[in-house]
């Protein structure tokens, strides 16, 4: 991804161009005052060396008018998958996570075998057929589909590489969508025989919304049984989730007594980094909530190539089987399935400091110890091996491994002659960040955007990220 940035500047003095801020300002207000898609508002976090830009810029609420402020508290939604993997690398330091054990080994429901579920090929025999009805549009389609038994059991290291088979369900509305092959049928056929078995979890369009612990999510994904690819497939989705149900089942057994994941993650990541905002699901009337912004998607017009930005719930049906509560998730409803996955929610300064540690080889800015030199170069660097990466949604988003690949909740881009190593992922809402650890530098971008509205895919890499990636990379000294 991200092949346009040709402009890579490498001296010993790190830093940012004189001016730097003006000229990173005006790429930004474009973002915002777009003629063909205005996104609402965002926050960027740039850095290199010293020099710090941090800016907001639009609204958190352009129906309020309400003005988007630097301590707004931002869904990370996948961004989250990094600190899953972080803590998990905390455990193997101690000797209490292998990365090669099967998830069955810490999660008993998951020690059986699972069925993939597969598009059939032209002449194949027992196709058989479920009717999906998509979140996006509203419409039921016949999807068909065939069935084998998984070769591989799921391993802890698929989950950080999200190739363990439990893909979301959106990759398959996409496809009905724009009505082509980008990523396949399977994903919303799982999901519709896991409903079929009377479980009601695993939708995009209530990504933590579920009335249901990790416990309890992860035991209904064991007992449906499918899977939408072979374990150690790329199939990015919930292989985060499965991850924090993991760590949740080792510290119990480390500490003697249930804590969960939301604690776990303020003990060891966000309480010693100081990442103060912080959280997986805030309380009623907690302050938090109130700088939360509006949830925004686009829909087409139909007689204009601009398009029309509203709040996400009015860009989706009103499907009565798919409650859209993917807006509200962290302040209301249930508030129990706390995902490695997608949940977390801070201040894009706050996100940074996780960052700022990477940067200081795993120390916190007191000097604590968050992480062993060696697990920030895992978490960086490492790249696991006998993994399928060639899968339609690995092509689809460039992690082939020619080169980028996704391993430790995040992607990694090594360096090229034109560009420096890199760690990078994004969000549902097209929030983005990337670390370049060689090079004392990130930048973190954040609107609240929705990728899950048919006329807002397309659009978020090259209408938000890339230009502010681009500029920032042409400001280096």
């Amino acid at each position: 991804s991200f092949n346009l940035f040709k402009i890579y500047y490498m001296n010993n003095q790190r830093g940012l161009k004189t001016g730097f801020e003006e000229r990173l300002d005006s790429v930004a207000e474009k973002i915002i005052n777009n003629d063909k898609c205005s996104i609402p508002g965002l926050v960027v976090l740039a850095k290199r060396g010293s020099d710090l830009y941090h800016k907001s810029f639009g609204l958190a609420d352009k129906e309020k008018q309400l003005p988007m402020e630097l301590d707004a508290q931002f869904r990370c939604f996948s961004m989250t998958k990094v600190f899953a993997s972080a803590i998990a690398l905390m455990l193997k330091e101690e000797g209490l996570l292998e990365l090669d054990a099967t998830v069955g080994k810490y999660i008993p429901s998951f020690d059986k075998n699972f069925d993939v579920i597969e598009e059939p090929i032209y002449g194949e025999a027992d196709v058989n057929q479920i009717p999906y009805t998509s979140f996006m549009s509203g419409k039921t389609t016949n999807l068909p589909y065939v069935k084998k038994e998984a070769k591989n059991k799921i391993l802890v290291k698929h989950c950080m590489a999200e190739s363990a088979g439990i893909g979301y369900d959106m990759w398959t509305d996409f496809d009905l969508a724009f009505e082509q092959p980008i990523f396949g049928h399977q994903y919303g056929v799982v999901q519709s025989l896991r409903r079929q078995n009377g479980i009601g979890y695993y939708s995009s369009n209530s990504i933590i919304g579920q009335n249901a612990t990790l416990e309890e999510y992860c035991d209904a994904i064991a007992a449906a049984g499918y899977l939408a690819s072979e374990p150690g497939t790329f199939s990015y989705g919930l292989g985060a989730l499965l991850l924090g149900r993991i760590i949740e089942v080792i510290w119990e057994k480390k500490v003697g007594r249930f804590v969960r994941f939301s604690e776990i993650c303020n003990q060891k990541l966000f309480s010693p980094l100081n990442m103060d905002t912080a959280a997986f699901f805030l309380d009623d009337g907690d302050p938090r909530t109130s700088k939360i912004p509006q949830l925004y998607g686009a829909v087409a017009k139909d007689s204009s190539e601009k398009l029309e930005v509203k709040p996400y719930r009015d860009c989706l049906p009103n499907v009565e089987s798919f409650p859209n509560t993917v807006t509200t998730d962290q302040y209301q409803g249930f508030r129990k399935c706390e995902s490695g996955d997608t949940g977390s929610c801070m201040t894009v300064q706050d996100y940074a400091k996780f960052y700022e540690m990477l940067l200081a080889d795993g120390l916190a800015a007191d000097g604590t110890k968050i992480l062993d030199s060696r697990s920030v170069k895992e978490l960086t660097y490492g790249k696991f091996s006998g993994l399928n990466r060639e899968s339609k949604i690995a092509q689809a988003f460039g992690l082939t491994g020619a080169h980028a690949s996704f391993n430790y909740g995040w992607a990694l881009e090594p360096k090229t002659d034109k560009l420096p190593h890199c760690n990078q992922w994004s969000g549902y809402a097209n929030n983005h960040g990337r670390l370049y650890i060689e090079e004392e530098a990130y930048i973190l971008v954040f609107p609240q955007f929705m990728a899950s509205t048919p006329a807002g895919f397309p659009i978020g890499d090259t209408l938000i990220k890339e230009p502010l990636v681009q500029a920032f990379l042409s400001e280096w000294i």
